[in-house]
């Protein structure tokens, strides 16, 4: 289930040296420089390096007993300094309201603060969140 999705602007993210293939992944270059705003997310765990998916890379986060996970690719074909950020939880969901309800509200949790570091990061414009229920 994907919580919300966040797209931003920012120049000097993509990819150096660009990959050759038009069906390249891109984002690593985004994707470690969100890891490096996670230790300021409370108590949490997160994968040091990006994950590389066929469309970007992914990082896990933990909060206590629940894993989400940061999809992280480039937004559109012709602006190589749009990006979007999915927050999802494609590891484990739980099959109990309360636990539905924890994992919501961590996501929730997870969403804001990563959309609070991209409107307090030097050069990020266009900072767009749509939610899901």
């Amino acid at each position: 289930m994907i919580f919300s999705t966040i797209t931003f602007s920012k120049a000097g993210l993509d990819d150096v040296p660009p990959l050759e293939s038009d069906d390249a992944i891109t984002g690593l270059n985004c994707a470690k420089w969100i890891i490096s705003w996670l230790p300021t997310f409370g108590s949490t765990t997160f994968d040091a390096e990006p994950i590389a998916e066929d469309w970007g890379y992914a990082v896990r986060v933990s909060v206590g007993p629940d894993t989400f996970l940061l999809g992280i690719a480039n937004a559109f074909e012709d602006d190589a300094n749009r990006w979007r950020i999915l927050v999802g939880d494609n590891l484990n969901r739980g099959l109990l309201p309360w636990t539905q309800q924890r994992r919501r509200s961590e996501a929730s949790k997870l969403s804001d603060f990563v959309e609070r570091s991209l409107r307090q990061a030097a050069g990020v414009t266009n900072v767009q969140v749509e939610r899901n229920a």
